[in-house]
């Protein structure tokens, strides 16, 4: 009997430290979705700094434009319109790309994000598979040979 009864202890404290296991692998879950988050919230935060920084340079050069133009006589010109539409131009394309880079990172974040959380369920269900394999032995070793 008392290999049964070290047998029913083992399996006993496996299962409970593989229940605190599982425990702790979906803390850290959890922490890794509140980082995935934070990084999100930082990415939007510095692209929505880029584009008021390019909106801001694009005034400022259009401003310079208009400014010599006056200065010189040359408000109204084809050569002021196209400088100012060319400006324009550029912080739309500008903007574009920076939405797009932004759509990536969204991109690249929500992955990490789903791959750790495949990590943490593997070494859950692999945890889940150990204790049965633990059990089956213990139950085997239980049945009556003759």
């Amino acid at each position: 009997m008392s290999g049964l009864v070290t047998a029913v202890v083992a399996t006993t404290i496996y299962a409970a430290s593989t229940y605190k296991s599982i425990e702790e692998q979906k803390k850290a879950r959890r922490a890794n979705e509140r980082q995935y988050a934070a990084q999100a919230r930082k990415a939007e935060v510095q692209n929505v700094r880029s584009v008021r920084e390019q909106i801001r340079a694009t005034r400022l050069a259009q401003g310079q434009m208009t400014n010599i133009g006056a200065q010189t006589g040359g408000m109204g010109s084809s050569g002021l319109a196209g400088g100012l539409a060319s400006l324009g131009s550029q912080q739309a394309g500008n903007i574009s790309f920076m939405q797009d880079v932004a759509k990536e990172n969204t991109s690249i974040n929500e992955a990490a994000l789903q791959g750790a959380k495949a990590q943490s369920n593997a070494a859950i269900w692999g945890q889940i598979g150990s204790v049965a394999a633990t059990v089956a032995t213990v139950g085997v070793g239980r049945i009556p040979t003759k």
